[in-house]
């Protein structure tokens, strides 16, 4: 941050066309903000001040902002941008598109959108002690269990004259295959539909509870290492999978940020429980089942 305010202030003093010598002398250390905003450029009548500048910057993700205040060039880049975006703005507002209704309508669910986030932080902005952290671990060390596994994956494809019986047909056999010993990275080189996890022998990495629909976690977690499952119904074919290696649980190091954010989570969920009873909420099912039905 430092070398980017620094960088700014020399565009103050000698113009945006001059940022190569700005950042030549970015290391002598006799700039300093002045009182009223260093201006780096002016569109109009309307001047960009260096604090602007980088309030704009701090938006943009680590890596693209780092990219930006890599060198002089880059930095004038992202100030072209910048101004080219002040002036499509003006000119938008000039032709009314402001008043437009499907912009207006925009407008205000980015607005909802916005504090919507903004009172989600507040409710959440909790920092939680190493003692919470511990005690939730120790309460749903469940929840974190691990197992590595690989795939094989079958494709149903009607359009392609792959019915759904035609796919678990050969998922069966494929399954008969590995239980007769058969090797697994054998089975998933010839018969594989996953290109991906086919480059890897199938190694799906390691699966955690909870990333998974619930009846085909179970069925996983359920497998001992070396163990092969049953062919598993997807919506568009079927799944085998192997286990690798068994079920572990990570080290508390690993998983902190998860429990955070669980944490987190749990603090929302009360939240939204209370002001559903202080407001009242009723859920209409059966429009629902109606509309889904229609759909």
């Amino acid at each position: 941050m430092r070398i980017l305010i620094v960088l700014l202030l020399m565009a103050a003093t000698l113009g945006c066309s001059d940022f190569d010598r700005f950042y030549r002398e970015k290391k002598t250390g006799s700039t300093t903000l002045k009182e009223g905003g260093t201006v780096v450029a002016k569109v109009g009548s309307e001047e960009i001040t260096a604090e602007e500048l980088i309030k704009s910057l701090e938006s943009l993700p680590p890596k693209q902002r780092l990219l930006y205040q890599s060198s002089p060039q880059r930095l004038k880049d992202y100030l072209e941008a910048y101004i080219n975006q002040m002036l499509l703005h003006k000119e938008a507002e000039r032709r009314g598109l402001d008043r437009r209704e499907d912009i207006r309508e925009n407008l205000e669910n980015y607005k909802k959108q916005l504090l919507i986030r903004a009172i989600g932080q507040e409710i959440t902005n909790h920092k939680f002690s190493e003692e919470e952290i511990k005690r939730y671990y120790g309460e749903n060390s469940k929840s974190f269990e691990q197992i590595r596994a690989s795939q094989i994956f079958i494709k149903a494809s009607p359009n392609g004259g792959i019915t759904e019986d035609d796919a678990r047909a050969k998922a069966e056999l494929i399954t008969k295959r590995a239980g007769a010993g058969e090797k697994f990275e054998n089975l998933v080189e010839e018969f594989s539909d996953d290109p991906r996890s086919k480059k890897k022998g199938g190694d799906l990495g390691y699966i955690s509870r909870g990333r998974l629909p619930l009846e085909i976690e179970n069925e996983i977690f359920n497998l001992k290492e070396g163990e092969i499952s049953n062919p598993i119904e997807a919506p568009n074919g079927f799944y085998i999978i192997k286990v690798t290696q068994g079920t572990k649980i990570p080290p508390l190091e690993q998983v902190k940020g998860r429990i955070q954010l669980d944490l987190r989570k749990r603090i929302f969920s009360v939240y939204a429980k209370d002001l559903r009873e202080k407001i009242g909420v009723e859920i209409f099912e059966d429009k629902l089942k109606e509309i889904s039905k229609n759909e």
